[in-house]
């Protein structure tokens, strides 16, 4: 897990929320480098063969990026959590677009847990240490899978697709 300081002016939160976000499909438009098989799963060796440097720079910012600004600087806690590996590119991306995160958590290389189940496991830190136990959990992800695995943890979920959906349009 990466830990980042911050990268604007901030509101300092006594009783922040922790927000939950996750990238592609969610606040990044990767979908020009996704390849999905008959049953609709994505081709990761075919993903991860188009992370190059020229591939992720063409990736687009979505609708629901604006909310997660406005949560950072409301001086909620922002973590990114992501099912990809994250390399060079992907990092130098996230912090020329200004997608700003107190923690990043993404996917450790030659792991292929299932999405939903990984990212529970990586996040439910969040529900259980004393710090973070109280404090309102929100999950922006547009994984249906993902959204009912967070929300029967007692998590509060927006599906990405909907609210960039509405937004896009």
């Amino acid at each position: 897990m990466i830990t980042k300081t911050n990268f604007c002016e901030r509101f300092f939160n006594l009783s922040p929320k922790i927000c939950i976000y996750d990238l592609d499909g969610t606040i990044i438009d990767s979908s020009h480098r996704a390849t999905h098989d008959i049953n609709g799963n994505i081709d990761l060796s075919d993903w991860k063969a188009k992370s190059t440097k020229d591939l992720i720079f063409q990736d687009n910012l979505l609708p629901l990026y604006w909310q997660l600004v406005d949560d950072y600087k409301n001086g909620n806690i922002i973590v990114i959590c992501t099912a990809r590996e994250l390399g060079e590119w992907d990092l130098e991306y996230i912090h020329s677009m200004g997608i700003y995160y107190d923690y990043i958590i993404s996917r450790p290389l030659g792991i292929d847990t299932i999405d939903n189940i990984l990212k529970w496991k990586q996040c439910q830190h969040f529900f259980n240490f004393k710090q973070f136990k109280n404090l309102k959990k929100i999950l922006y992800d547009d994984n249906v899978n993902t959204l009912t695995t967070f929300f029967k943890k007692g998590c509060e979920i927006v599906n990405a697709k909907i609210w960039n959906d509405k937004f896009n349009s």
